[in-house]
């Protein structure tokens, strides 16, 4: 792979008119309707009423901040080592406003209720996908086998690059048409849901990156930046901001909901370094770490009392400032060796050979496995988690239910029921415009593909808020 074509800044839609070609990447997303969704959309806890826990949204902008940061630093060192001449002849922007733009929207087509909301939408077309009928034979025998995996395993990764491609923007159906190295990097699974269900794909990717819809735009992409079935190298750099990002904030959020105490969060990285598991640099890096969260609360307690105005003020959360602080501390670490294992595997990224992620195996990757132990424990199966996440699965599988049966006879021949009818009416122009201009001249099997996924569409991309509304005026 070459930089040069890594770093296109060519687009898949090509208008001719000025205004398109010296548009911004980074404006186009932050004044889109579909990236201020994300302040309504979980990150972890679903339907929050506490302002400070972290959406879709501000989790979203802490990836854009990292991923920027990481892109300076890798930049920065390749260019020190001499490593291509690209580096040379190109401004460091070049490399980190990609990770920016892409930090944005990595996570743009997730579904409302967090991740819980993808397994709810997966699911429902597990379940229900063969029951549902068109002309007498069962959707799944109408479909292409292709098409069917593509449902089974809604993934919003995919989801993420339809909607950039298709959504309507600015009055246009081509989307928000970012260039070819924004849409590049956020492509962590360069391969189909089918390729991954048969064993074509290479065995390193557990999810597809997506749909048949968007076949075209994927080989497009492919083909101008020059990955090759590859992934591309910035997409490396985008995972560990992304998980950089949600491993220190979920620690945070978990206290402020009072899911996780400062001593369960010490004592777990404690016991961590002292275990069995950590290799090389680790260990010294962990007992570190975990001695400074520790000095950290000293110090707050110690200066907890301070001098305001001749009054005295006293912390009154020493804990969660102690762990603020030393997330920003574990940041700049994780980001350091995040840098240091692209530089290190610099060879195998480029070739496309490299497996895993940049974190593993680095001293700081000993951390973010503590920390998702300890999130994975407590955190993720805390009931006051999963009894939102379970109201979510109750008004995904509702809606999913209501709409996707008159979906999939809408624009066909077959007879409507007049309840089929007034359904398809509550569903957005927006999405139906979506369809009706991928559907012309379209096959019978497509057409039905292209339907399905128009509720889809619109069920993912609600916010929590109006699904939960929506559900309750349709049910209640």
């Amino acid at each position: 792979m070459e930089w040069e074509k890594l770093l296109s800044k060519e687009r898949f839609y090509h208008s001719g008119d000025r205004e398109e070609s010296d548009r911004n990447d980074y404006d186009t997303i932050i004044r889109s309707t579909l990236f201020r969704r994300l302040q309504d959309k979980a990150q972890v806890f679903p339907l929050e009423a506490d302002d400070y826990v972290r959406t879709r949204l501000t989790h979203s902008l802490e990836v854009s901040a990292i991923g920027k940061r990481l892109g300076e630093l890798t930049f920065r060192r390749l260019k020190e080592r001499r490593i291509d001449a690209w580096f040379e002849e190109n401004p460091e922007t070049e490399f980190s406003d990609t990770l920016l733009c892409a930090g944005l929207v990595h996570d743009i087509g997730n579904p409302p209720f967090g991740h819980f909301g993808e397994y709810a939408v997966r699911e429902w077309f597990q379940r229900y996908l063969k029951d549902m009928e068109l002309g007498g034979r069962s959707v799944t025998e109408v479909l292409e086998r292709e098409m069917v995996t593509d449902l089974y395993c809604f993934e919003g990764n995919a989801q993420s690059l339809r909607l950039l491609s298709k959504t309507p923007h600015l009055g246009r159906q081509q989307g928000f048409n970012l260039t070819y190295r924004v849409l590049a990097s956020i492509i962590k699974y360069p391969v189909s849901s089918f390729a991954i269900k048969n064993g074509s794909g290479s065995s390193q990717y557990g999810k597809f990156g997506y749909y048949v819809a968007e076949r075209p735009l994927f080989l497009a992409v492919e083909e101008a930046v020059g990955t090759a079935g590859a992934r591309h190298p910035l997409s490396w750099l985008l995972e560990a901001a992304d998980d950089i990002a949600y491993r220190t904030s979920d620690l945070e959020d978990a206290m402020v909901k009072k899911i996780l105490t400062f001593s369960q969060i010490a004592d777990e990285l404690e016991e961590y370094a002292a275990g069995d598991g950590i290799m090389g640099d680790g260990r010294g890096e962990m007992t570190e770490a975990v001695l400074l969260l520790k000095q950290m609360y000293e110090e707050e307690i110690a200066h907890g009392d301070r001098k305001m105005g001749g009054a005295v003020v006293r912390n009154p959360k020493p804990e969660l400032t102690a762990i603020q602080r030393w997330n920003r501390y574990v940041q700049e670490m994780m980001i350091g060796d995040a840098a240091s294992s692209f530089e290190k595997n610099y060879d195998a990224i480029m070739n496309g050979t490299l497996e895993g992620d940049l974190l593993s195996g680095t001293p700081s990757g000993c951390l973010v496995e503590a920390i998702s132990r300890l999130c994975e424990e407590v955190v993720y199966t805390s009931p006051v988690k999963i009894k939102a996440e379970l109201f979510g699965r109750r008004v995904i599988d509702s809606l999913m239910g209501q709409f996707m049966p008159a979906a999939v006879k809408y624009d066909t021949g077959e007879a409507m029921t007049f309840i089929e009818r007034r359904i398809m009416d509550t569903v957005s122009d927006f999405y139906k415009s979506m369809y009706h201009e991928q559907a012309a001249g379209k096959g019978e099997e497509e057409r039905l593909y292209l339907r399905i996924l128009m509720v889809t569409d619109y069920i993912s991309g609600m916010t929590d808020n109006y699904a939960r509304r929506l559900y309750r005026e349709l049910f209640s």
